[in-house]
């Protein structure tokens, strides 16, 4: 199949014909005809990525061929997300009236999992670092959600989550713990040049996707808690799911929306 393909060896002058070789077969196309330029503007994204692909301490891939895999995966957030536009820059999340704003929520008492703010400022940031070394348990070693903007019907999708996490994981496990959601294409750039592997076009910069923290939940011994929840939401076709090493990407099927995914408390 194509991951199993994804995973060979891959340089730059053999990415095109790996992957045309398996673009081609019915399930592929089936979710790349939805996708805006289809097979050839994704052979051209993977042969650019594979092209300068430099492991970093931030990247979330460790060999082109991860990152072909997810990108590779993506392509499902895509076609099912294919109606929506990106925000482009931070201004257009702000002013948008689709989203709502996390902090507020958590005031009210509205949401089941756990999250910090990044923080371009020294002090801020040098005490989110100060917390997470002196009190590990407390938070990840995540930077925080660079915007507080979300989609209402994420908020109902994460706290679903959140609590089939918490009735599976181990007694004492800290609530399910979100690293990112909502971007704009000019804070996916952002990343990118700060060495991520954040690919453009992705479903958060339309609002559609969330990081959920895994590596911290071994300290509970509630990873396998985790995946349980995750994969199965994925084996049912309500969640796309991307393995992407310390957190796992997380985005909606349209279609589980209203009926896999329920508002309780």
């Amino acid at each position: 199949m194509l991951l199993s393909e994804a995973a060979r060896p891959l340089l730059p002058v053999t990415t095109e014909t790996v992957l045309r070789s398996r673009l081609n077969e019915p399930a592929a196309r089936a979710v790349l005809d939805r996708v805006e330029g289809g097979i050839d503007a994704l052979v051209r994204q993977a042969h650019d990525e594979v092209s300068r692909f430099v492991v970093t301490s931030a990247s979330n891939a460790e060999t082109p061929e991860t990152l072909v895999r997810i990108l590779l995966l993506q392509q499902i957030d895509l076609a099912w997300w294919s109606g929506t536009p990106d925000f482009a820059t931070t201004a257009e999340i702000t002013e948008s009236q689709s989203l709502v704003d996390l902090v507020d929520l958590r005031e009210g008492g509205h949401l089941r999992f756990g999250f910090t703010v990044a923080s371009d400022r020294v002090l801020p940031r040098a005490r989110n670092l100060a917390v997470r070394r002196c009190f590990p348990r407390r938070r990840p070693h995540a930077a925080g959600v660079s915007s507080t903007s979300i989609r209402p019907e994420m908020v109902v999708v994460l706290n679903a989550l959140a609590r089939e996490f918490e009735a599976a994981a181990p007694a004492r496990t800290p609530p399910l713990w979100v690293n990112s959601v909502t971007r704009s294409l000019q804070q996916q750039e952002h990343l990118r040049d700060l060495g991520y592997s954040a690919l453009s076009p992705s479903a958060h910069c339309r609002g559609w996707a969330a990081d959920i923290e895994m590596d911290w939940f071994a300290r509970f011994d509630a990873q396998d808690a985790l995946r349980g929840v995750l994969t199965g939401r994925r084996d049912r076709g309500e969640l796309n799911v991307i393995d992407e090493g310390r957190a796992w990407h997380v985005c909606p099927n349209p279609e589980a929306l209203q009926t896999a995914f329920t508002v309780v408390g």
